[in-house]
């Protein structure tokens, strides 16, 4: 056997042997709840003079047209006996961007807001829409577009490899996360086309380019792994095998109708079930092997990722009447136990921390008692525009990544900030008066004009630096992976005098 096949195969089995321990593998975490589950002892405060990420990879564009909103994912596992580090770490990132090689026309047929769509027939509006498509579609032809999968060193942020391959146009990047199992890693990319990756050295296993119309359609659903299924929304319910990627079921079209929301196991009765929003307002439960469907229920989780804790289910609506929702489930129904109606979110998922569940939307963060579905409390944040952001746990702490970070224990007693810092332009993450006294802002202020002089260089070095909308951090061994505009940080958040004692 030629060394560099020996080389890759022995990767691939070390790599396979880890998964079970890995912290954060998929969109969401472990499973697909947003908890490190096996998080050391964080960090309750920042320093003083706040904290540098350990390493910054840059150059990793994000947004509509330079990259998407993919979150990061990490696999992580013991090193070897004689290393310098306790653990080793992999990072991997989907990336789908946009480059322009010829002059765009100006656009005849925007987008158009509700509100200027008042005196147009439905007709009117449906015919104006499939010229506004057309048109993006002749504009795409201007462009390249490339789909990239990243790997980066966990503890170093260097690059492993590169996976990099042309793509097609679609009204807003690809955005799904990747999901790495038993040594392969699996993506859905622009155009129905799923791929499985080998998470060692990079190289296409397989590429399927699923049935079904197409025509400028995003699908940002992630894939779950169960058995030798791999199983994923792209328009409706697919499974494939993940040895070869063909298609072994897929629901109805109809029926199971879905683009962004990703599906999640719950196990019972030593099985393993999928169950997965659709149709925007119905959840359902499958067999996995053969996607019979076992209930399903009216939901409203919209847009969001359900959340399993034990046999309860819960569903994130994106409206207060909608709410947030418990269920609990059997493997003949699912049974509707409270509706919490003090938050909404277009996309956002819930997070579970002991007997509490925690939600942000339209500015709020609110703890809800699981049992009861009661509001223990509820906080209004000063965010400029806080959607679709996923709040996720470690350590019994939550966490909020928008504009910077938030972090405040899972108590349900009362809101309890712990950290609140913001991030400038090299990565730094620190508090307010931290950032004030690098920036020399108390000084600025009693200048001629200098209110307005401040404000610039504080929008110019922290307004616009934070983490990207709607992208979610990976959290593995106390490690904290943030995707910024042009970047990916790591920030080691270990409490190492707790962990000492």
């Amino acid at each position: 056997m030629p060394i560099r096949i020996l080389y890759s195969l022995c990767l691939l089995i070390t790599i396979s042997s880890l998964i079970s321990a890995a912290d954060w593998n998929q969109w969401r975490g472990s499973n697909r709840d947003g908890v490190a589950a096996d998080s050391p002892a964080l960090i309750s405060k920042l320093p003083e003079t706040g904290l540098t990420p350990i390493w910054t990879a840059n150059g990793i564009g994000s947004g509509k047209n330079d990259g998407g909103w993919g979150s990061p994912v990490v696999i992580t596992k013991p090193a070897p006996e004689g290393s310098r580090r306790d653990t080793e770490s992999l990072v991997y990132l989907f990336t789908h961007k946009r480059i322009k090689f010829r002059d765009v026309p100006k656009k005849k047929y925007p987008w158009l807001p509700p509100e200027k769509r008042v005196g147009m027939t439905p007709e009117q509006y449906a015919e104006y829409e499939v010229k506004r498509r057309d048109e993006d579609e002749f504009i795409a032809q201007s462009y390249r577009h490339i789909e990239t999968v990243l790997c980066l060193d966990g503890h170093t942020g260097q690059e492993r490899w590169k996976n990099e391959r042309k793509s097609f146009y679609s009204r807003f990047p690809q955005s799904g996360s990747p999901t790495v199992v038993d040594g392969r890693l699996y993506i859905l990319g622009a155009g129905r086309h799923a791929r499985c990756i080998n998470a060692a050295n990079g190289d296409d296993l397989w590429s399927v380019r699923l049935e079904g119309d197409f025509r400028d359609e995003f699908w940002q659903s992630s894939f779950v792994i169960v058995d030798n299924l791999a199983i994923f929304l792209a328009g409706h319910l697919f499974a494939l095998d993940t040895k070869n990627g063909k298609v072994l079921w897929e629901g109805d079209a109809k029926l199971t109708r879905g683009t962004h929301t990703s599906p999640v196991l719950w196990k019972k009765d030593g099985k393993q079930f999928v169950v997965v929003n659709v149709n925007g307002s119905e959840t359902i439960c499958v067999e996995p092997a053969t996607g019979k469907e076992l209930w399903r229920i009216k939901s409203e989780g919209g847009l969001s990722t359900p959340v399993i804790a034990g046999d309860r289910l819960l569903t994130y609506g994106n409206s207060r009447k909608k709410g947030l929702r418990s269920f609990q489930m059997t493997l003949e129904d699912a049974k509707h136990e409270w509706t919490f109606n003090g938050a909404a979110d277009k996309g956002s998922s819930p997070v579970v921390v002991g007997d509490h569940v925690f939600v942000q939307g339209e500015k709020r963060l609110a703890c809800v008692d699981l049992a009861s579905g009661k509001a223990c409390w509820q906080v209004t944040i000063d965010y400029r525009r806080p959607q679709y952001i996923s709040l996720i746990a470690a350590d019994k702490k939550v966490y909020y990544a928008l504009e910077g970070l938030l972090c405040f224990n899972a108590s349900g007693e009362s809101f309890e900030p712990l950290i609140d810092g913001k991030i400038d332009d090299t990565g730094w993450l620190a508090t307010e008066a931290a950032i004030r006294k690098k920036l020399n802002l108390d000084k600025i202020e009693q200048e001629p004009n200098g209110q307005a002089k401040a404000e610039k260089l504080y929008q110019s070095k922290i307004g616009r630096h934070g983490p990207v909308p709607c992208v979610m951090p990976a959290f593995a061994d106390g490690f904290l992976y943030v995707r910024l505009k042009n970047s990916v940080v790591c920030y080691d958040l270990r409490d190492r005098q707790q962990a000492a004692k």
